[in-house]
């Protein structure tokens, strides 16, 4: 009779909480994230045509001729949460979980619609899959919509559905950290907004993470903090421009390698003209991400030779 060895109980090595601050910071960063995203598929789009996109111009149109073009974009903003949730369950669903369907607010901050399974345990890369599946499929399909029939209105689902892929994406970006055997579950406290990580005996050290991914986790968050900020301080400075002078603003000189933002009323009020400095605000947020993972681990590194 062979005996039977015991198997081994999965320990929790780490955890991840949607807490009121994480709930604030997904809502900033997808609300420059759906304006990020639209102007990437504005070049994409722009590419197929064989066309520049900037400068933007975008007409200015009064509240009655605005109105059909908010009812459509919001009506194409509600279409795409359909599959983006059905997306998510199909692919829980086929790796084990009962699927459930709803719509909430995290903490009365972010409304959300979600597709959920109670106890379900995932491997890393199980999750990764249902988490991706959404902002990887329909992206791949808007695209290739725009190929066929390059219209402008095919970018306002595309940048929807991605920037409300971004808490997708903060998850995923939460397990890359660890490696592919540990399993992802409910929290043991019952705790709905968040899950565990679950690892062996074999789970590597400091944490369960892999080596550097702290450092690089830090780096992305520091990256994107600065783009949020910078566009975030961009946008208060084009309203006071308009609030007491002409709305013209002008951020270093186009053309130029130090240029990042031009804003410009055009033909009597009659249209905006925009203009980025893509190189330059993808060099501040580099920056930004060196500063503020390097400062973490310097206070890190404080702190633990304090504790010895």
């Amino acid at each position: 009779m062979n005996r039977t060895e015991p198997r081994e109980s999965p320990r929790l090595i780490a955890t991840f909480r949607r807490t009121r601050s994480v709930a604030v910071q997904w809502v900033v960063v997808s609300a420059v994230g759906f304006f990020g995203f639209a102007y990437l598929f504005g070049h994409v789009r722009a590419a197929i045509l064989d066309t520049s996109l900037e400068p933007i111009i975008v007409p200015v149109f009064a509240p009655p001729d605005a109105l059909p073009w908010l009812v459509a974009s919001v009506g194409l903003v509600a279409l795409i949460v359909v599959p983006h949730e059905l997306l998510h369950g199909v692919f829980m669903a086929r790796y084990g979980g009962d699927v459930g369907y709803g719509v909430d607010a995290a903490y009365f901050v972010l409304p959300y619609a979600y597709a959920k399974t109670d106890g379900t345990s995932y491997t890393r890369n199980q999750l990764l899959v249902a988490l991706l599946a959404p902002f990887v499929g329909i992206t791949a399909v808007g695209l290739a919509a725009m190929i066929v029939h390059p219209s402008s209105l095919v970018i306002v689902p595309l940048a929807a559905n991605a920037a409300g892929s971004i808490g997708d994406l903060w998850m995923a970006g939460v397990l890359l950290q660890y490696p592919a055997d540990v399993r992802v579950g409910p929290l043991p406290d019952g705790d709905a907004q968040g899950f565990g990580i679950y690892g062996s005996s074999s789970t590597p050290a400091e944490g369960g993470r892999r080596p550097g991914m702290r450092f690089l986790s830090r780096l992305v968050v520091g990256a994107v903090g600065t783009l949020a900020l910078l566009a975030t301080a961009l946008v208060a400075t084009v309203f006071v421009s308009l609030a007491v002078g002409s709305g013209t603003v002008v951020i270093g000189e186009p053309g130029s390698r130090w240029f990042l933002f031009r804003h410009e009323l055009a033909s009597g009020a009659g249209a905006v003209l925009l203009e980025f400095g893509t190189t330059t605000g993808l060099a501040a947020a580099a920056a930004g991400g060196l500063a503020w993972a390097g400062t973490r681990e310097c206070y890190r590194a404080l702190v633990l030779d304090r504790s010895d």
